[in-house]
């Protein structure tokens, strides 16, 4: 594993619940940024091809934000996906920095152009339902102020609530919500699994812990895996590339399965 930034793992995960109704597996990818596998991510593609998913979740910054950040490649990755997958596509902090920011006007261009010819939308604070399977993925756009590098500034629940309004919980919510910092402010939404990214594993990972996240901050609480609180459980991606520090040690890149299953309860 070391320094490698050319491989990647696939990592299982499965959750249960009551009020799924029908299996569905899905592949969460967070935090490319632009970066490949292959030529054109052939190798990621094949991966996901070979598991075969029911549909692709995109947890943020699948982009790099950049005035000489190209994108255009990436944009072909998420057509080629598109063309085999449904994908459901959640805000990042660079996608956000290219809708908001107006020196990255000429990469807005190229990233809405991509989303078009690819047929996805960004899913910001908006939803899709999948009815047959009873599952609402909803997708969480914070402001820039939520990522702070410095201090971390809320998310209160009344805020929560004016971007996504109340969750329906006679469905099994999925949040896609790229920082893991705000993980006590999500589940006060009450979803039953987050999906989030962002903090690239810890960078650096010693005894199975982070060293440092994105925001230079040391030992961070949420640097990958799963974690639990009141009836919600958070799935963090260490995330498929890196960008900025331009660095992964004992920290390999990885993209997840998810299994989602119904629980059945005699009558």
């Amino acid at each position: 594993m070391g320094f490698s930034l050319r491989k990647f793992d696939v990592n299982n995960w499965t959750f249960e619940s009551p009020k799924i109704k029908k299996e569905t597996t899905m592949v969460v990818i967070s935090d490319l940024h632009e970066c490949e596998f292959g030529d054109n991510n052939c190798r990621l593609f094949a991966a996901i091809k070979e598991l075969a998913p029911d549909c692709i979740v995109i947890a943020g910054d699948l982009i790099e934000a950049g005035r000489n950040a190209d994108c255009t490649r990436t944009m072909q990755f998420l057509k080629q996906l598109s063309d085999n997958f449904p994908v459901y596509f959640g805000v990042g902090n660079h996608e956000r920095k290219v809708f908001e920011l107006k020196k990255y006007a000429a990469q807005q261009k190229r990233l809405v152009k991509g989303l078009q010819e690819a047929g996805v939308g960004l899913i910001r604070n908006e939803y899709f339902d999948l009815p047959e399977s009873n599952i609402r993925i909803t997708g969480l756009d914070l402001e820039r102020t939520h990522y702070h590098k410095v201090t971390r500034i809320p998310v209160p629940t009344e805020h929560l609530l004016e971007l996504l309004d109340n969750a329906d919980e006679s469905r099994y919510n999925i949040l896609l919500a790229h920082n893991p910092e705000h993980f006590e402010d999500y589940v006060t939404w009450k979803p039953d699994l987050v999906l989030s990214g962002h903090v690239h594993g810890g960078i650096i990972r010693l005894f199975g812990k982070g060293i440092i996240s994105p925001a230079y901050k040391l030992f961070p609480k949420y640097d990958g895996g799963l974690f639990e609180k009141d009836d919600t459980k958070m799935l963090l991606s260490r995330g498929a590339g890196s960008h900025s520090i331009n660095l992964r040690i004992f920290n390999r890149p990885e993209i997840l399965y998810v299994t989602l299953r119904p629980i059945l309860t005699d009558c």
